[in-house]
């Protein structure tokens, strides 16, 4: 059930990011500083959890979504429904900083305003469509949290990291085509351009077969199976067992490189689908799994 949380969340955020767009208006809130240091924080979605834990803000946090799962003292916070937000519940928390996501603007910007009208600081974080723009919300986080050196250091930690990752990269040959499965029947759904795991992909020179479409498009089994990914790879939460069973259940796709060659691979989803501090560990899984070490 909490998987399906999971995914449910995910698409619905995705729907949201694909149907509207954010202009410097909208956005106003999200550079703003004051003196006042938070010490009741509530997060709204899973990354930017993991990046206040990463600045050392952990104990300050006070409440997350229902679906944060990371790392496991998230379970202890009081819970909140990210996808239908509750003005009385909020408030009860007594939070002096609320990071919501930017799209939850169009999603739930009607509670979050009258939270601001309330004296609650809120501040959207801009969706990251790219590694560099990842780092970008951590700077953005540190700074609304006067975390501005913790977050400086975290970027510098990680963009090391990844180096060393895309460094072995680029000793192998070949560019292989890579399709990326993030949510499964009844509706496909995978990566194209101006996303971060896109992004992730080009890094590690690799090709997504679905770069010539944007954000996080619908895909027909047709279509995957007439690009004929070299590998075939799933962050929907299922066993690399099940995942290949799916394949071969769904017909046609056993002249498929990736079937034929036995690279049909699940990975975790929570590491490779949150543009958060652990994505040089994602890096790393999505480069061994490519590269079969």
């Amino acid at each position: 059930m909490k998987l399906k949380r999971i995914i449910i969340f995910l698409l619905a955020t995705i729907i949201v990011l694909s149907g509207c767009s954010f202009n410097q208006n909208q956005s106003q809130q999200s550079g703003k500083t004051s003196d006042r240091v938070p010490n009741r924080i509530i997060s709204l979605i899973q990354s930017n959890t993991e990046i206040l834990y990463e600045l050392g803000l952990g104990k300050h946090v006070v409440g997350v979504s229902t679906v944060d799962d990371y790392p496991k003292e998230v379970r202890e916070k009081t819970q909140f429904d990210a996808m239908k937000l509750n003005k009385k519940s909020l408030i009860k928390a007594q939070p002096d900083l609320i990071l919501a996501h930017e799209s939850q603007k169009a999603s739930q910007g009607k509670v979050l305003k009258s939270l601001e009208h309330s004296g609650i600081k809120v501040v959207y974080v801009k969706d990251a469509h790219s590694i560099k723009e990842m780092y970008d919300s951590f700077e953005q986080i540190g700074k609304v949290t006067h975390k501005e050196r913790e977050a400086q250091a975290l970027i510098k930690e990680t963009k090391a990291n990844i180096e060393q990752v895309t460094k072995h990269a680029k000793t192998k040959n070949g560019v292989p085509n890579v399709f990326i499965e993030i949510a499964s029947e009844p509706e496909i759904y995978s990566v194209g351009q101006k996303t971060f795991m896109d992004d992730m992909l080009s890094q590690l020179h690799a090709k997504n077969i679905f770069h010539d479409q944007q954000g996080w498009p619908t895909v027909s089994k047709e279509q995957i199976i007439k690009k004929n990914p070299d590998i075939m790879i799933t962050t929907s939460g299922t066993s690399t067992e099940a995942y290949q069973q799916l394949v071969q259940q769904r017909g046609g796709f056993d002249k498929v490189n990736a079937v034929k060659h036995n690279r049909v691979i699940a990975l975790n989803d929570d590491v490779l689908s949150r543009p958060g501090p652990r994505i040089d560990e994602a890096m790393k899984r999505l480069s061994d799994a490519i590269y079969e070490k």
